[in-house]
């Protein structure tokens, strides 16, 4: 079951059908969201343990930036910060999440982000929900699984935002001054207006205006070779297609979490001897195996390369310089799980501590970096990565 929460009230998906629960005063008069009442209609709509919870721009924030890598300062405390300075929530503490665009440069990573209270979202946990993101997060992967063009526009009239995707990657969204669902030509003249604005001023290939119950109506000059309109009943069959995923749900706390750094450190050395006591060699042995096999792997490589390289014959293309310098030139913060050398290129792959590492490492090999994603390892946040270097980037 998908509950998508609007200003007017809640809509339901459910079997292939859509429901709506008109809901009175889930703002107040100045527009700040009421999140006692927006709990109960969600639950007089029959919200209950296991549904999606959709939330739109007047109960959540959601932004697209830029940020900058910071000494000191990880991308998570940047994120927080930064939604921290929104007015919508009047200081309120609040819980974030990240999606990982993609890269800028090599200091900069383009960040989706989304914010709530930690009080609403503790409400929100009553209803025990598989997920809690904003609107229209579920409508882009919908249009991105369903797409067939390079460049994708994507209207919606759930939280009534114009959206660019080139090659499946976000370029930029932007919530609509008109209605979606105006279909006028000044409608069109802003989405033409927005595309401009997120570097894409021709005309996209492709565009899909989705909504519910109704699609928007095609407004007359829209920019686009291909125009789809589609009503996202099956929405629940594509929440988990790629392309940005948020969830904010409350996390348990960290270990020490609230405390000073001194005490912190503490907590964390005095759990980890306590860990190490229990476990003896069985988790941290099963980690040594794992090290040791992709060492032995690499030295492998390494030793292929070498033989080639004292051949007389050896043909052109990458070999063992271009391996010592991807040594020579690896951030700190960042190692290796996986390296290819064919004649053609030199493929690397592996996890970093920070999102910037690979964007540095790409920029000294003269290559190019692939999507970031973040994961963990513990309760230790690390960004798996690619790189690609081929023969005249290396040169």
């Amino acid at each position: 079951m998908l509950l998508l929460a609007t200003s007017k009230g809640i809509l339901r998906l459910k079997g292939g059908e859509a429901s709506l629960f008109p809901a009175e005063g889930l703002l107040d008069e100045e527009g700040r969201p009421r999140y006692e009442r927006l709990l109960k209609a969600l639950r007089e709509a029959g919200a209950g343990r296991g549904a999606y919870l959709g939330l739109g721009p007047g109960f959540v924030l959601l932004r697209l930036q830029p940020f900058p890598s910071l000494q000191g300062f990880s991308l998570e405390e940047a994120v927080l910060a930064e939604a921290e300075r929104s007015p919508l929530f009047g200081g309120e503490e609040l819980l974030a999440d990240y999606y990982l665009v993609a890269p800028e440069d090599e200091r900069h990573v383009r960040v989706l982000y989304a914010a709530l209270p930690k009080r609403a979202a503790g409400l929100l946990a009553r209803l025990r929900p598989a997920r809690v993101e904003p609107l229209p997060l579920a409508l882009w992967r919908y249009a991105l699984a369903k797409s067939e063009g390079q460049t994708l526009l994507v209207v919606e009239n759930l939280a009534h935002t114009v959206a660019l995707f080139a090659g499946g990657v976000l370029q930029g969204f932007r919530y609509l001054t008109l209605p979606a669902d105006e279909g006028t030509p000044e409608l069109a003249e802003e989405i033409a207006r927005s595309l401009a604005l997120f570097g894409h001023p021709d005309p996209v290939e492709e565009a899909w205006l989705l909504g519910l119950p109704e699609p928007p109506r095609v407004p007359p000059g829209l920019p686009a070779a291909r125009v789809e309109q589609g009503v996202a009943l099956d929405l629940e069959a594509f929440l988990e297609a790629p392309g940005p995923l948020l969830d904010l749900r409350p996390r348990g706390r960290a270990l020490g979490e609230g405390l000073p750094r001194e005490a912190q450190l503490a907590a964390f050395l005095a759990a980890l001897f306590f860990a190490l006591g229990l476990m003896g060699q069985s988790f941290f042995g099963q980690m040594a195996a794992r090290e040791a096999e992709r060492a032995e792997a690499l030295r492998r490589q390494v030793d292929l390369l070498k033989a080639q390289a004292f051949q007389p014959t050896r043909p052109q293309g990458l070999g063992l310089e271009d391996v010592l310098k991807v040594a020579a030139e690896r951030p700190e913060t960042l190692w290796l799980t996986r390296l290819e050398a064919e004649e053609a290129r030199l493929y690397l792959e592996g996890k970093a501590l920070d999102p910037y590492a690979p964007l540095l490492l790409a920029r000294r090999l003269g290559g190019k970096v692939g999507p970031l994603e973040r994961g963990s390892i513990g309760d230790r946040t690390v960004y798996d990565w690619e790189v690609e270097v081929g023969p005249a980037q290396a040169r």
